[in-house]
């Protein structure tokens, strides 16, 4: 598989960029975008799994590690822990005597697909 990114874009049309392992100056590249598209507040959803109908889910990307070409996806549990643990709607103050949450997890570029959406897109 090669990881790719569509990225939405309405005035200039979808556009987007590859992780093809064979090709490491295309990954750099590509890497250098995700990662500014990050800083300037893109939404990225990285396809983390399939649901039990075979539909594709998606996990926000917090950041992305440029050296490795790795989405790092923030908190993110398994199903039966997020379900547990939703966030409220509005944060409780000072320390959390609650359940730690989850390390990021690291996802390669090269082994799934994203959407990127900016934040100016409207909708």
């Amino acid at each position: 598989m090669i990881g790719e990114v569509g990225i939405l874009n309405v005035g200039a049309g979808d556009t987007k960029l590859s992780f093809d392992p064979s090709k490491p100056g295309e990954v750099k590249k590509s890497a250098k975008i995700v990662k500014d598209m990050i800083r300037r507040g893109f939404v990225l959803l990285i396809e983390v799994g399939k649901d039990d109908k075979g539909e594709p889910l998606y996990r926000r990307a917090k950041d992305f590690d440029e050296n490795t070409a790795e989405y790092i996806i923030a908190g993110m549990a398994s199903d039966t822990e997020q379900e547990d643990d939703e966030e409220p709607a509005s944060p409780p103050r000072g320390r959390s005597k609650g359940k730690a949450k989850p390390k990021p997890v690291r996802v390669p570029a090269a082994r799934t697909s994203a959407v990127a959406v900016a934040r100016t897109s409207g909708g």
